[in-house]
């Protein structure tokens, strides 16, 4: 189990923090990454606003990962922190017959392009999401300090690299969520 502090926003300005994240980072990698997010149809994890599980099939670079994420909030819904369980599987469209065999219902699909960086003690990811646009994530690569603390520092690389942000509210976060509140108007 991974647990991981992050935060996520809406990215105005691509190219500029792309051009310095090059300039002061060290860039990981580019890659193409297919979500197919899950649910149990006994229990609909998107009824809850926002949701806090999340079960998808990540397919990635012709790898493909069986991820299960619970998150934590605080009283305003904001994300503190969230446990990722991850497991290799060698055959993606196998492991999507498996889910369907055992009833569960196939929500959403996101395709995303994202491009990484490391930074000080995080990674920087600038995310493009084909039906929603560019978002930037900032995740701290160890939880140093209370989340408090590494969330005000995720803040503070924004400034440092002179990101134009927006946040997204609460009932919107995630982007499996974004997809299908964006289908449904």
């Amino acid at each position: 189990m991974n647990e991981e502090v992050e935060i996520k926003v809406v990215l105005k300005n691509p190219e500029e923090v792309e051009k310095k994240l090059f300039e002061i980072a060290t860039f990981i990698k580019s890659r193409e990454q297919k979500d197919v997010y899950f649910t149990p149809k006994h229990e609909d994890f998107f009824d809850l606003k926002p949701p806090v599980e999340y079960l998808r099939v990540r397919i990635e670079d012709g790898k493909a990962g069986l991820h299960y994420k619970y998150l934590y909030l605080d009283e305003n819904k904001d994300m503190l922190k969230n446990d990722e369980y991850e497991v290799e599987i060698n055959d993606a469209d196998m492991m999507l017959e498996i889910l369907k065999k055992l009833d569960m219902t196939e929500k959403v699909s996101v395709t995303k392009h994202r491009k990484s960086f490391e930074y000080k003690d995080f990674e920087i990811s600038i995310d493009f999401i084909e039906e929603l646009g560019y978002f930037i994530e900032v995740e701290a690569k160890k939880v140093l300090g209370s989340i408090e603390e590494i969330r005000d520092r995720c803040y503070l690389i924004l400034d440092e690299l002179g990101v134009v942000w927006e946040k997204i509210p609460a009932e919107a976060r995630g982007y499996p969520l974004m997809v299908l509140n964006k289908n449904k108007s």
